[in-house]
């Protein structure tokens, strides 16, 4: 089927044909809804008229369109119009693999970048058990902007080949079957795994031997099994090896040469064992990988180099990929490791860390024990700290005339109720105060030892002052880890914005001189440290994660250009470098865990499930909790799981973050851990998860009402945040608090108020609307709703305390009076590291659950880091 320019398939405005392969016709389209230009796939006649096949093609069209990652072709919608079924998915501009190899071998530095893409993208999908098994460079599509976009993912199986000539064959995919059972072929000749030429069960290994192929098919400008015939080429997948790539006449190194072989051996048992491994390995290669091989330095230097490749390869095989990485970081591109010295050995947190002007003493803040924060100094040259009589207090700065910056607590009754900035030389001697604030001010010192970068916030937005006062950049995303550049003419940064962390460098006048974005803070625990100016000033480094590769620490040059330089398994905050290279960072374990009391029961058990369980609601009755599982056990999207509090097992209900149960429990709202604005509805028991509208707000938090309704708190992009009354599948939402609202609220049990922590105290709000009223007595910081006692005229109310460790407190308060009566108090087992995060409980009170976040950290000096 054509279609003429002008012509609508469903809602999209056909503009003109861009081409035609075995998967049907593809037009450049317009979706007028939103205005953007997408690409339309047309499906060919023998899909849309078999219902088995259109079948299939709905299942992995859906499959596919949950793979959202910028390697990856994103599919926006499926469809069909009298009897034609089609796909629409982003526009790309820019040209296959293949129309780029039709010009030649690739330079080294260039395949390893591509490969590295490629490898990223497929360990995304195998990560959610999707295998794409038709891999090949006319599925690959690269970018104007220089990236690499995988096409096709799990549509291959669809493709039915009808004869043709042996070279056609030998390009075209063959297909006896549409799944994956012992018997059947399905793939490219050429690119085919083993297995999958046998006809045996192929996996993701399949896809790696499919990437060697195309690896080596980029270094040496020929394909490496490529015969007269399908039928000869696929016996030489079976049986023979490629030639060697020297033989094209291209100095490949010898690491990516082992990297290739590894790829493309026979067994997948032999193979690198997932493509998060191999995009390690690949990442690792892109400091040496485009050095010439000329000259007998060069050839010996990678001929030492040599046997830990080979080594690393069967580590690979194994799955250590840990071990591959530091191999690969040793061998690959450095002569010599990086040494660590460990300078403190107490069982707790390091907040922050810098060197002294003299380059030896090193001060630390920290908390020991389960102890407040204080401010520590320790020496190189021994293991010994001494506290320098700074009581809940933490270090932000030192001046190159040894003045430090520290926060001093705020506390009344053991709670903490605001932040001071203030001046405290490193001698000794009585903090000098700056400024008072109900939120944590990140301060920076300026070179003179006079002035200093401030990043203030009002819990809203976030604003740079330098030198104070001077306002050079404003934002409503979360900005942290302030620094300022060794000559003074620069500050660096880092933004978060839905789970994606961006390194910002601005001049003085706050103008952006460069921004890298698309790096994960789902594997930093509590925001650490982020930045710090390497020496010179040419470059940041900064700790950052990428979904691929997990955690590590990189460099940012000026120009935009990043590279790694160091991984390490754990979570790594970056805390200051030395004029001489030296690097002080914190190495982190974090655990997420949920703790609970069912009703009846007479102790807390651990409800915990993997290393990140996020307590998201309790049940009215107290009989389950709602979670998200984030880190590894969770997946790149999260998941979403309930627990009933008896201990019994955990369920998984599907991908997304929780936010709430409905009052019985037959429900769970959740949200796209990718899009902040898209809803669902995830039975917990039999039935079909349901996606809702998209909104026009930023959604955080939720909770149902016992009408069907939600309350939801969102942030207005440009306006800040406040709490909305939602109906079930409504796109319209209606204000209940004025923006600037907190994120602490509680509404009544009836469903008829809400109260919410504001400026001034506690607020109770009508949800029908109205003026709202403030529960007296209350001071204006510390206590926060957590839940309506059951006969909705008194509250329970929390508050944290940093002396002594961080307990938390429950308080039954009045609503009328403010009369307020201890009513509990949380206490972790261990407490070292340990905060409560997020409190709930039933009305009646006999049943209740509170989230921890537990961060023990160590503080290193790492030498030899470049």
């Amino acid at each position: 089927m054509s279609l003429a320019a002008g012509s609508r398939l469903g809602p999209y405005e056909i503009l003109t044909p861009l081409g035609a392969g075995g998967m049907g016709e593809v037009y450049r389209a317009r979706d007028p809804r939103l205005g953007r230009e997408v690409a339309v796939k047309v499906l060919p006649a023998a899909v849309s008229a078999d219902p088995d096949r259109l079948r299939r093609f709905e299942q992995e069209a859906r499959a596919a369109s949950a793979l959202n990652h910028p390697n990856i072709l994103t599919v926006f919608d499926i469809g069909a119009q009298d009897g034609v079924a089609y796909l629409v998915t982003e526009l790309l501009e820019g040209e296959t693999l293949r129309e780029r190899l039709a010009g030649g071998a690739l330079p080294v530095r260039k395949t390893v970048e591509i490969a590295v893409q490629i490898s990223r993208g497929l360990a995304a999908a195998h990560e959610r058990r999707i295998v794409h098994r038709d891999l090949k460079p006319e599925n690959l599509f690269l970018t104007r902007d220089g990236h690499v976009k995988i096409l096709d993912f799990g549509l291959a199986k669809l493709t039915a080949h009808g004869g043709g000539s042996p070279s056609e064959m030998a390009a075209a995919p063959t297909l006896l079957s549409g799944g994956t059972e012992p018997g059947f072929v399905l793939g490219t000749a050429g690119y085919m795994s083993p297995e999958q030429v046998q006809g045996l069960p192929a996996d993701h290994r399949s896809d790696l031997f499919a990437l060697g192929a195309v690896l080596y098919e980029m270094l040496a400008g020929r394909r490496a099994f490529q015969r007269g015939s399908a039928a000869e080429t696929m016996t030489a997948v079976l049986r023979e090896e490629p030639p060697d790539l020297a033989e094209s006449g291209k100095a490949v190194p010898p690491g990516l040469d082992a990297l290739v072989r590894h790829c493309l051996e026979k067994a997948p048992a032999e193979r690198f064992q997932s493509a998060r491994d191999l995009a390690f390995a690949l990442d690792r290669l892109t400091g040496s990988a485009s050095s010439s091989a000329a000259g007998p330095s060069a050839s010996l230097r990678r001929s030492a180099r040599r046997p830990a490749l080979l080594l690393a390869g069967v580590l690979a095989s194994l799955s250590a990929a840990f071990l591959v990485g530091f191999l690969a970081q040793q061998y690959l591109v450095k002569s010599e490791p990086p040494r660590f010295h460990r300078l403190t050995f107490r069982r707790g947190s390091v907040g922050n860390a810098r060197f002294a002007p003299d380059g030896q003493t090193i001060v630390y803040s920290a908390s020991w024990d389960g102890g407040p924060f204080e401010i520590f100094t320790t020496r190189t040259d021994g293991p010994e700290s001494r506290s320098l009589g700074l009581p809940s207090s933490g270090l932000r700065s030192i001046s190159p005339h040894g003045e430090m910056l520290i926060d001093l607590f705020q506390e009344k009754d053991g709670a903490n109720v605001g932040f001071t900035l203030a001046r405290a030389p490193l001698a000794g001697g009585a903090p000098r105060p700056i400024l008072e604030s109900l939120w944590q001010n990140v301060a920076d010192w300026a070179p003179d030892g006079e002035t200093f970068a401030l990043l203030r916030t009002d819990g809203r937005t976030y604003q740079i002052e330098y030198p104070r006062g001077n306002v050079i950049w404003r934002t409503a995303d979360l900005a942290w880890g302030l620094r300022m550049a060794p000559a003074g003419d620069a500050v660096a940064f880092c933004v978060t914005r839905e789970a994606r962390q961006s390194i910002v460098i601005l001049d003085r006048a706050g103008k952006v001189v460069t921004r890298s974005g698309g790096w994960s803070v789902s594997s930093l625990p509590s925001l650490p440290k982020c930045v710090a100016w390497a020496p010179g000033g040419k470059d940041v480094w900064f700790a950052a994660a990428r979904p691929e590769s997990g955690v590590g620490l990189y460099a940012l040059t000026r120009a935009g250009k990043v590279r790694p330089l160091w991984r390490v398994p754990g979570s790594l905050s970056l805390l200051d470098i030395a004029r001489d290279g030296r690097v002080l960072f914190a190495h982190i374990n974090q655990r997420d865990s949920i703790m609970a009391r069912a009703p009846g029961a007479t102790k807390e058990l651990d409800l915990s499930w993997f290393e990140s369980s996020e307590l998201a609601d309790l049940s009215v009755d107290g009989r389950w909790i709602l979670f998200t599982e984030g880190g590894q056990g969770g997946g790149e999207r999260a998941s979403v799981y309930i627990r009933g509090t008896d201990g019994s097992p955990a369920v998984r209900l599907g991908d997304g973050l929780a936010l709430a149960l409905s009052p019985d429990a037959r429900w769970a709202l959740a949200r796209s851990a990718t899009d902040t604005r898209r809803l669902l509805l995830l039975p917990t028991g039999a039935g079909e998860p349901r996606n809702l509208p998209p909104l026009s707000v930023d959604v955080y938090s939720a909770r149902w009402l016992p009408d069907g309704r939600w309350l939801v708190y969102a942030t207005e992009p440009g306006k800040g945040d406040r709490l909305y009354v939602m109906g079930l599948g409504a796109k319209e939402l209606h204000p209940l608090t004025p923006f600037g609202s907190s994120p602490f609220w509680a509404a009544s049990p009836d469903g008829s108020q809400v109260a919410t922590f504001g400026v001034g105290g506690v607020k109770i709000y009508p949800i029908s609307g109205g003026a709202p009223r403030m529960v007296p007595g209350l001071p204006p910081v510390g206590e926060v709703p957590i839940q309506w006692r059951a006969d909705g005229r008194a509250l329970y109310m929390g508050r944290v305390g940093y002396v002594g460790g961080r307990r938390f407190w429950i308080d039954e308060v009045d609503v009328a009076t403010g009369k307020l009566v201890p009513w509990k108090e949380l206490n972790p087992a261990d407490p070292a590291g340990t905060e409560i995060v997020s409190v709930l409980m039933t009305p009646g009170g006999e049943a209740y659950a509170y989230g921890t976040s537990s961060v023990l950290s160590t503080l290193y000096l790492a030498e030899g880091l470049r």
